[in-house]
């Protein structure tokens, strides 16, 4: 009876470990969409300016990330109009790396846009166009500073929220006619030049900082009234 039972417990921790190595198989396909769909503020992303910041771009980038054609996507997400003045309007801005690599952006967390004014980085473009603004003014450098470059890893996504004060938003009547969309938008306009130190030193792998350059929008949506 004794080998009876050490062989039933041998059959639990066989049963046992083909459940693990099953559940370490499917959990990374699948669980963070399930976790997405229950509980999509959990799982939308980290915020963007807690990603890691670019270092050393001419000998650190990823070949999978540079080889994708338009390897950035967007999404936008918004609040409802505020009741009074005290309230606002949140608008979320989700980017998204749709490779399997690791994927650089140019990001700077006091410079993103209402409109686009042709220069890089985030922005929100509403339709009809309205009184709103948001972030400081902003230019383009090449290269890049390094602290101006976020690295979304494989699939991964980030958020940048920006809030409008229910004072500026309810006293337009482009906004709060219930019919104004808002959509957002990365551009970039240069691959970012690499700079060689005085000091000699070994040539660069990569001849620029491998930024994407383009534009993304996301699809537009409208911005509901509360209630």
């Amino acid at each position: 009876m004794g080998i009876l039972r050490r062989g039933g417990d041998n059959r639990n921790v066989i049963v046992g470990l083909i459940l693990i190595v099953a559940l370490l198989f499917f959990a990374p396909r699948y669980f963070p969409n399930l976790v997405t769909e229950i509980f999509p503020e959990i799982y939308d992303g980290a915020p963007c300016a807690n990603l890691r910041v670019a270092s050393d771009r001419a000998n650190h980038q990823s070949l999978l990330g540079r080889s994708v054609e338009t390897p950035l996507s967007l999404q936008v997400r918004t609040s409802t109009i505020p009741n009074d003045a005290a309230g606002f309007l949140n608008i979320t801005i989700t980017v998204i790396n749709n490779t399997v690599g690791t994927v650089p952006f140019v990001y700077d967390s006091d410079r993103v846009i209402v409109g686009d004014n042709n220069t890089s980085g985030l922005g929100l473009i509403f339709s009809p166009a309205n009184s709103l603004t948001a972030g400081l003014n902003r230019q383009d450098f090449s290269p890049v500073p390094e602290p101006s470059i976020r690295l979304l890893a494989p699939r991964q996504r980030c958020l940048h929220r920006v809030e409008f004060p229910g004072g500026n938003v309810l006293v337009d009547p482009s906004i709060t006619s219930g019919l104004a969309e808002v959509r957002a938008f990365y551009r970039n306009n240069i691959n970012g030049a690499i700079t060689t130190s005085p000091i000699p030193q070994a040539t660069p792998i990569f001849p620029n900082q491998g930024l994407w350059t383009g534009t993304v929008q996301s699809a537009p949506i409208l911005i509901p009234r509360s209630g």
